[in-house]
């Protein structure tokens, strides 16, 4: 499949992000995470990560021509590297709990739904959305509203006094629980809707553009009409993780706004250094998550939420580079996660 710029080029920016948010919320004390650069790296965090990545999958697993044994052959190969994956960022941390006596459930960090796991359920989902032929755009728009307007009845009745380790992947408000399906599949949904709905779109702008900058004012003054309960939950990491309809609608229609203007801030200015950088990253984005999450995950163990703000860049920076060199020299070696 021919690769497309924009997406890889959202997924670039999108992990340095992600990079910078983690490092925020795992090394950065309470003081620097409550400052104004603390609260903007949380906002950064929030919908401009994960929801990206997940809207670009749902777009790629639409577009796709793999068979559905294929696809969903991914989709348990991403799920079983997220179980990997928490095992290998949680290794110092495990050997505290196991060695040390440190007083942490192990299978809370193991489990802890993340989202290897939800990319590697939603593809699964997706692929079987795709064995029905007809009303492709219908059909996701309908289960896109409904994950998003069931996800606060969902989390409530999934939330079970006593522990378990299933549930948590649908819903439920577990600390452990940070991208369950509910509401986290609305996102793969939208980019899955996008691809079969994107030529009437296309058209719908080229034929009545002033219906269509009408449209887009009206979002644009939505999203700025509800910015202060976005930006609060942007930066409340378990209201984020477990939002209702209110913010998933918010999210979406910030992203509309941010990526149309990516798209013309792109297509305006040709920056063809920072573009190869950033489409890199997009390109390799699996391999530089898994990388720089064993990086901080294993660090984190050691100062977590210990470090003074005037140390963020130095932490940002220093890691963003060991991860770029090792990323670089595993793509090398023709490595594949997904």
């Amino acid at each position: 499949m021919k690769r497309l710029r924009i997406p890889d080029l959202l997924k670039g920016l999108a992990i340095l992000f992600m990079i910078q948010v983690h490092i925020m919320e795992l090394f950065i004390d309470y003081a620097g995470r409550e400052s104004i650069v603390g609260k903007v790296s949380l906002f950064l965090g929030g919908p401009f990560t994960a929801m990206v990545f997940m809207i670009v999958m749902g777009y790629f697993v639409a577009k796709s021509q793999k068979t559905t044994m294929r696809t969903l052959l991914r989709g348990v190969k991403i799920f079983v590297l997220g179980f990997f994956l928490n095992i290998g960022l949680n290794f110092h941390l495990l050997l505290k709990i196991k060695y040390a006596g440190w007083p942490y459930n192990p299978l809370e960090y193991i489990f802890g739904v993340d989202i290897l796991y939800l990319a590697g359920l939603s593809i699964i989902l997706l692929s079987l959305l795709k064995l029905i032929k007809k009303y492709q755009v219908i059909v996701s728009l309908l289960l896109l509203l409904s994950v998003l307007l069931l996800s606060g009845p969902v989390n409530e009745m999934l939330t079970f006094p006593e522990r378990n380790y299933i549930t948590p992947f649908i819903g439920g408000n577990y600390s452990w629980s940070y991208f369950p399906l509910f509401p986290w599949l609305a996102y793969p949904l939208a980019g899955y809707f996008f691809f079969f709905a994107e030529d009437s779109i296309k058209q719908f702008v080229s034929r009545k553009k002033e219906w269509a900058i009408s449209v887009f004012v009206l979002l644009v003054a939505a999203v700025i009409c509800f910015s202060k309960m976005g930006f609060n939950i942007s930066v409340d990491l378990p209201a984020y993780y477990h939002h209702g309809f209110k913010y998933g609608f918010w999210a979406l229609g910030l992203l509309i706004i941010w990526t149309t203007i990516f798209y013309l801030l792109v297509k305006k200015f040709r920056l063809s250094r920072i573009e190869q950088f950033l489409a890199w990253m997009g390109k390799n984005i699996t391999l530089l998550y898994v990388v720089q999450w064993l990086i901080i995950g294993n660090i984190a163990t050691a100062i977590y939420q210990t470090q003074a703000l005037n140390r963020f860049p130095l932490w940002f920076f220093g890691i963003l580079f060991v991860s770029l060199i090792l990323s670089w020299l595993l793509a090398k070696t023709k490595i594949k996660l997904a």
